[in-house]
């Protein structure tokens, strides 16, 4: 079996997509609809990479990168921030404290660069670099 993900995602038809694509290329992947499933999936199964939406119901992404990054584990969880809102000044701040591999603005990313991302991450050193 391959690298297991975890995609927290409110939007099921993205989550689908993604699912099946990243099925479709050996990957192992599980899901969430908001940020407290994600986070209580993201400290039990420790994935090797989390895809992470800002704006989801229950939790935001942000507020569930902060709490992840309290947890020994979750201090070096990857994660790439998958989300349509661009970054402002405050989220902006709120990244370079958390540390997330990248963050990638879905509207702008096609779900092939998104690949593209995951397979680097899964396989390099955390360095935030933005698109």
């Amino acid at each position: 079996m391959g690298k297991a993900l975890l995609l927290i995602e409110d939007d099921l038809i993205l989550v689908n997509m993604y699912q099946r694509l990243l099925l479709n290329h050996g990957y192992n992947v599980h899901t969430a609809i908001n940020g407290v499933d994600g986070l209580k999936k993201a400290l039990q199964d420790h994935p090797d990479l989390i895809l992470l939406d800002i704006r989801m119901p229950k939790m935001d992404g942000l507020t569930m990168l902060r709490y992840l990054r309290k947890d020994e584990w979750g201090k070096s969880a990857k994660v790439i921030i998958l989300t349509n809102l661009e970054a402002s000044d405050q989220i902006l701040k709120e990244i370079v404290v958390e540390q997330p591999t990248y963050y990638l603005v879905k509207s702008n990313t096609s779900p092939e660069k998104v690949l593209e991302r995951i397979k680097e991450v899964v396989g390099e050193q955390n360095n935030l670099k933005t698109e």
